[in-house]
């Protein structure tokens, strides 16, 4: 059995399917507010955001579909095979 990945929009295998949080815990969100990603978009998100910006920011699907900094990894994951995961590297953030 297969699922869609509602940020790449690519079907993968049932394993590759994690509930990512829209509004993340520790700000607030709840179990309703979860939609279905696969591992390495999972990873890409909270690599590229903090959960502050998260809340604020990208608190739901299309936010983050088209967030500017997701462009380049959407663009290459969804020419990947479907049980293909990947290795995310993290943004280096400044500290303020």
């Amino acid at each position: 059995m297969d699922d869609r990945c509602e940020l790449c929009g690519r079907t993968v295998p049932k394993k590759m399917i994690t509930l990512h949080h829209l509004r993340p815990k520790s700000r607030g969100g709840g179990p309703e507010e979860r939609v279905p990603t696969c591992k390495p978009c999972h990873k890409q998100i909270h690599a590229t955001f903090t959960n502050k910006q998260l809340a604020a920011d990208y608190a739901d699907i299309q936010a983050l579909r088209t967030a500017e900094k997701l462009q380049p990894f959407l663009a290459f994951i969804r020419k990947q095979k479907p049980e293909r995961n990947i290795t995310v590297r993290t943004i280096r953030r400044r500290r303020r």
